[in-house]
């Protein structure tokens, strides 16, 4: 009975001790010339972590867009992000045999007008918890969009071209005040 109790009252404090930790994490994207071009929101979700995007100002077409290793988005070619984020020996690619990245994701679709509201996906293997797989590990991460589309199969990175948006992952991120042209295209496609 004693060991019931105990189990019971640690099982309390663990999930308690889980709740504070981040479920949604907002952040800005910026171009090349450091301009705030959308916003991209990573929440805690059943299957992993769901990735939306919405944003204006990029070429219309498809874009490959991966999770990088470091939280880092120095412009103008956003290098300072490293590589692919992987947590094993898996090649980079949704479609390659030995692939994914944990960071791989599917190519992004900007409209003819340069903007994308609806942009969804999850990261199947990927935690905003600690562990394996924490988009918080090693300090964070961050996101990468191309300035061509990933043919899911390519190494390094998907024949995808160059880095032409990036956004900073981490805890405590705080998007900057005022307007971020994400939240418009996110206005404009509900009113639509």
């Amino acid at each position: 009975m004693k060991r019931a109790i105990l189990f019971i009252l640690l099982t309390i404090v663990l999930v308690g001790c889980q709740s504070n930790q981040e479920t949604i994490v907002e952040t800005d994207i910026y171009n090349a010339d450091s301009d705030i071009i959308g916003k991209a929101t990573f929440s805690e979700d059943p299957q992993g972590v769901k990735v939306q995007v919405a944003l204006e100002g990029l070429e219309p077409g498809f874009h490959g867009i991966h999770i990088h290793e470091f939280p880092k988005c120095d412009g103008p070619d956003f290098e300072s992000a490293g590589n692919h984020w992987t947590i094993d020996d898996s090649k980079h690619g949704l479609m390659h045999p030995e692939g994914p990245h944990i960071g791989d994701m599917p190519n992004i679709e900007i409209g003819g007008d340069g903007t994308v509201a609806d942009y969804e996906y999850v990261l199947p293997e990927a935690t905003l918890k600690d562990g394996n797989g924490s988009m918080f590990s090693d300090e964070g991460k961050s996101l990468i969009i191309h300035s061509g589309q990933d043919d899911g199969v390519s190494q390094p990175a998907g024949d995808s071209g160059e880095r032409v948006a990036c956004a900073v992952i981490q805890k405590d991120t705080e998007r900057e005040d005022g307007t971020n042209p994400g939240d418009q295209v996110e206005k404009e496609e509900e009113e639509s």
